[in-house]
C-alpha cells in the first residue's frame, strides 16, 4: 500500500493522475450553488441553505427551459411536445445568454466556501452539455436533424461557441467561490445499443467545443469528469484527444477491455451498485473484480463508493491490497 495516501482527496489525485492507489472506491464532496438555476431544475443543490428536491425543484434553468422534477425518478425532464425553439438558425432571437457575473458571487461563496473538505475532493456537475443542451431546445428529433442539418451548422457553432464562453466563466467562478476540484460535465452521447450520431459528425460538430471545455476546465485549476451515458466505447479515443481526465460510463461498455487499451490515458469510472453484498459474496465479488484489473497501476479505475455496501468496501480494499 502507497505509505504516503492516507485521505480520500490524496487517494482520488492519485487516480487522476495515473498513480497506483491505495484503494479503489472513491468519494467527492459535492457542492451545488442554487444561483445556478440548472442545479436547482435539476433538483440537486448543496449550499448550506434548506433545499427539497420534492418541493423546490424544476422550473427554468439558466437559459430559460422549464424542467419538471419527478420524485419517484428523482430528477428533472423537459415536457416534450413544445420545444423552445423549432430549428438553432435563429436562437438568439429567443435564447438570452446567461451573464454569469451579474450572480452574486461574494454570498456563494461565503456559503459555499465552508462546505469545502480537505479529506476529499470537492465536485460539482454541469448537467447539460453540448447534445443534451439542443435536446432541452429542440426535443431529441430535431436535435439529432440539427447535427446533420448543413442549414443549422453555423447556427450550431455559434451557439457551442457561447457555451464555450459560459462554461469558462462558470468554471473560473466554481473554483474560486466554491473550492471545486473536479466538475462532472453530462452529455449523453449514445443509447443501449450504440451512439447516436457518427464519428464525422462527433468530429465535425462536438470533439471541438469539448475540448475547449475541458481545456477552461483546466485551466481554471479543475478535473474534467466527462459523464456520457449509451453503448459509446467508440468515442473514447475522442474524449482522449478531447484532454478528458475521467469517463464516467454505463457497464454496458467493455470497461475492463477500454481500461487496458486506454486506461494510462484516461480514468474510466466503474458504475457498480451492490448495496446489499455482505460477507463471502463481497468477498468473492471484489476478488474477482481485482483479478480482471491490468497489471499496469497506471491504468486506473475510479469505482465511486456511493454505491457499494459496507462490506464490499472493505472486500474491495482488502483484495487491492493483497495484490499489492
Amino acid at each position: 500500500m502507497p505509505t504516503n495516501i492516507c485521505t480520500q482527496r490524496e487517494n482520488a489525485l492519485a487516480l487522476l493522475g495515473h498513480r497506483r492507489p491505495a484503494w479503489l472506491d472513491t468519494e467527492v464532496n459535492m457542492i451545488f450553488p442554487r444561483e445556478i438555476l440548472d442545479n436547482v431544475a435539476r433538483g440537486f443543490v448543496a449550499d448550506a441553505l434548506p433545499f427539497s428536491p420534492q418541493e423546490d425543484a424544476g422550473g427554468l434553468d439558466m437559459f430559460g427551459v422549464r424542467w419538471v422534477y419527478e420524485p419517484e425518478a428523482r430528477g428533472s425532464m423537459v415536457p416534450p411536445g413544445a420545444p423552445l425553439l423549432e430549428t438553432m438558425v435563429d436562437w438568439r432571437e429567443t435564447i438570452a445568454v446567461p451573464d454569469l457575473e451579474a450572480l452574486p458571487w461574494d454570498d456563494i461563496a461565503r456559503r459555499c466556501l465552508p462546505l469545502v473538505s480537505q479529506e476529499k475532493l470537492n465536485g460539482t456537475m454541469v448537467f447539460t452539455g453540448f447534445f443534451e443542451r439542443l435536446i432541452s431546445l429542440l426535443d431529441f428529433e430535431n436535435a439529432a436533424v440539427a447535427l446533420i442539418d448543413e442549414d443549422e451548422e453555423d447556427a450550431i457553432r455559434d451557439f457551442f461557441q457561447m457555451l464555450v464562453s459560459y462554461y469558462t466563466v462558470l468554471f473560473q467562478k466554481l473554483h474560486t467561490c466554491c473550492g471545486i476540484d473536479i466538475v462532472t460535465f453530462h452529455d449523453d452521447w449514445g443509447h443501449q445499443r450504440g451512439t447516436f450520431f457518427s464519428e464525422r459528425v462527433c468530429l465535425n460538430l462536438l470533439l471541438p467545443y469539448l475540448k475547449a471545455t475541458v481545456d477552461a476546465c483546466h485551466q481554471a485549476g479543475m478535473y474534467f469528469d466527462f459523464h456520457c451515458c449509451g453503448k459509446v466505447e467508440s468515442f473514447v479515443p475522442l474524449m482522449i484527444e478531447a484532454g478528458v481526465d475521467k469517463w464516467d460510463g454505463q457497464l454496458l461498455n467493455d470497461i475492463y477491455g477500454l481500461l487496458e487499451r486506454y486506461g494510462s490515458q484516461l480514468v474510466i469510472t466503474y458504475n457498480i451498485k451492490c448495496p446489499d453484498l455482505a460477507g463471502a459474496e463481497a468477498e468473492a465479488w471484489a476478488a474477482e473484480l481485482v483479478s480482471r484489473l491490468p497489471e499496469d497501476p497506471a491504468k486506473g479505475l475510479w469505482i465511486p463508493a456511493r454505491g457499494l455496501s459496507a462490506d464490499a468496501r472493505t472486500a474491495l480494499k482488502a483484495a487491492w491490497q493483497q495484490r499489492q
